[in-house]
């Protein structure tokens, strides 16, 4: 019979895999999205490329929040460490922000100033 413990760690282990599995399939989806932006000039594939990247920067840092909050209090930290999830919470917001920022911006310089679109030979129809 396996100790609990062991079986604990098997689950962690489990778990980080699948955390770098899902990040790698992000970045695969990130990258692909970029590539459709480039080769179209789309706005909507370029703002569907940011909030791809803030998603993923985000469910990092919410990982790291989660385990840092969940931590047991110490001699410095009487009350435990749950304030980590509120600095999360404050960079998310923040990265969401400067994503509609940036996709308000290049879509206001699309409609003052529009760029014609090209047909590339890579696009199927």
């Amino acid at each position: 019979m396996k100790s609990l413990g062991s079986n604990h760690h098997n689950d962690y282990l489990l778990l980080i895999r699948f955390m770098y599995l899902s990040v790698a399939a992000a970045v695969v989806t990130i990258g692909l999205k970029m590539i459709a932006a480039s080769v179209t000039g789309s706005v909507g594939f370029l703002s569907d490329a940011l909030e791809s990247v803030v998603n993923l920067v985000t469910a990092v840092i919410a990982v790291i929040a989660l385990t840092v909050a969940a931590r047991p209090a110490d001699a410095n930290h009487n009350f435990g460490h749950g304030k980590a999830e509120y600095f999360s919470a404050l960079v998310e917001g923040a990265m969401i922000l400067l994503a509609a920022v940036l996709i308000i911006w290049t879509s206001g310089q699309r409609l003052l100033a529009p760029h014609p679109w090209k047909r590339s030979g890579s696009v199927w129809f």
